[in-house]
Order: C-alpha cells, then structure tokens, then sequence
C-alpha cells in the first residue's frame, strides 16, 4: 500500500502516538538497545522510510515517550497533592518517593536523558520537549509551594532544580547493569549499589531542609 501523508494535525498524532506506542513495547521488553526503526515497522503499520516522514532518529521517538511518561507521573503528583492539605516533610519525601518508583519507565529514561536522547534528537524535537518539561516542573513547584508556604520563593525553586538532578544520577547508581557489576567484582572495588527507595527518600528529605 502505497504511503499517504497526514494532512490533519489529529492525523499526525495519531500516527506519532502509534509509533511511540510501538516503541513503549520495545523499550519495556528490550531496553534502548531494543528500540530502533526496523522492529517499529514490524510491530506497526508503518514502513521503516514512513517513520523517517515524523522521526529523524529512534531518540525522538524515545523523547516523546519520556514526556509522556513524565505528564502521567506529575498528573499522578497533583491528583496526591489535590487529596492532602497539610504535609510535612517527612510525609512529601515519602510521597514523591513512592511516586517515582511507580513510574520506573520514566526514570530509565530520564537517566540518559542528557547523554544520549538530547544528543542525538534534532532541535526542533528538544525545543518540542522543553517546553512539555515546564509543567512537569510546574507540578512539584506547586506541591512545595503549597506545603512549604513559608520558605523563600529563590529556596523552593533552588529545591525544585535539586530534585531533579538528583534523581537523575540516583536512578542509574542503584540500577546496575550485568557489566557494571562484574567490573566493579574484577576491580576489587567494596561498593554496593544503594537501595533507590532509601537513598531517594533520604535525599530528597535532605533537600528539603532549606525550606
């Protein structure tokens, strides 16, 4: 059949929403070296040169996927804050700990977020996913500042930038892969991988001190 293009936005997104879906299975079942255009096309009903005519690189895709999963879980975020008028510090950290591990997907994504997915997508892509990011961030900025009403408008979004960078190292220093592990045991290296729910809720409570 021969390809007709989109001439609809809805139509366009519904393309792309089949292409990500695919690439959710993918990702899920094989990880990032899974994912890639050839076995997108066999599990859709594009041909791998469709799906160059809405993605330059399996990245995108994977970009696209990340915000979604990151939507869902600042959606999660505020329908928890909606429910619950008063918080302390010690219940926030819980809840944005449990939070975060219920969305795992979003995590393995974040964490090579910067070093693989940024690099390798074009600018028109990252500008698209930047601007999607803002209410992600928006979500926890108006969960701290709801909860910590009387701290500094600079400490709460110095708490905000905090958060997120620490989770995006925390997550791939508790989740080694097979090669990481047997280097560290050739290496004669004593480490242990920290437990991700303690070092997050721990970190995160030790983030909040300022407010």
């Amino acid at each position: 059949m021969d390809f007709v293009r989109a001439r609809t936005q809805e139509q366009i997104i519904s393309r792309q929403d089949e292409i990500i879906n695919a690439c959710d299975q993918l990702f899920s079942q094989y990880g990032y070296e899974g994912v890639h255009f050839k076995a997108i096309s066999e599990i859709t009903s594009f041909t791998r040169p469709t799906i160059y005519n809405y993605y330059k690189t399996k990245d995108e895709v994977l970009l696209d996927l990340l915000i979604r999963e990151m939507l869902k879980w600042a959606t999660s975020l505020e329908e928890e804050v909606s429910k619950i008028s008063h918080m302390s510090k010690d219940e926030y950290s819980t809840l944005l700990t449990d939070l975060l591990i219920s969305h795992e997907k979003m995590l393995q994504l974040f964490s090579i977020l910067y070093t693989v997915l940024e690099n390798n997508s074009g600018i028109e892509k990252l500008v698209e996913f930047k601007k999607k990011v803002v209410k992600v961030m928006g979500a926890v900025s108006e969960s701290v500042d709801k909860y910590f009403q009387s701290s500094t408008d600079t400490s709460r979004a110095e708490f905000v930038s905090a958060f997120f960078a620490y989770i995006l190292g925390l997550y791939p220093m508790s989740h080694l892969t097979d090669k990481q592990r047997d280097a560290i045991k050739l290496s004669g290296i004593n480490y242990v991988a920290p437990d991700f729910r303690t070092m997050c809720y721990r970190g995160i409570l030790l983030l909040l001190t300022n407010l």
